[in-house]
């Protein structure tokens, strides 16, 4: 199982995904979120096919629109944590953090 954790910047709002393998081709993805927005969309993204959503354009990944209606602004972080979750869970990256740093 593989863990992301997401914290997305001056919101303040925590974002837990977990992803597990269902399968051979699907994973399946629990979102647990501080954010109102977020949460109200959740659960339309429970699992995918990694190899497809992780081959395509990037709005037209599953993930992206199902959590399209609850991210607030283009750069909510959310969509990219969860796509990064399925990535490694998939083993097409290895696990490793990643960030931002904004400086004024």
């Amino acid at each position: 199982m593989t863990f992301v954790e997401i914290n997305s910047g001056i919101c303040g709002f925590k974002t837990r995904v977990s992803v597990r393998k269902s399968d051979h081709r699907t994973v399946s993805i629990l979102i647990d979120t501080d954010c109102p927005n977020i949460k109200k969309v959740a659960g339309k993204i429970t699992s995918v096919k990694p190899l497809r959503e992780l081959f395509c354009r990037l709005h037209e990944t599953e993930t992206y629109i199902a959590l399209l209606s609850g991210i607030a602004h283009p750069a909510c972080l959310v969509p990219a944590g969860v796509l990064k979750g399925i990535e490694v869970e998939a083993g097409l990256a290895l696990p490793k953090d990643g960030y931002i740093r904004v400086t004024p």
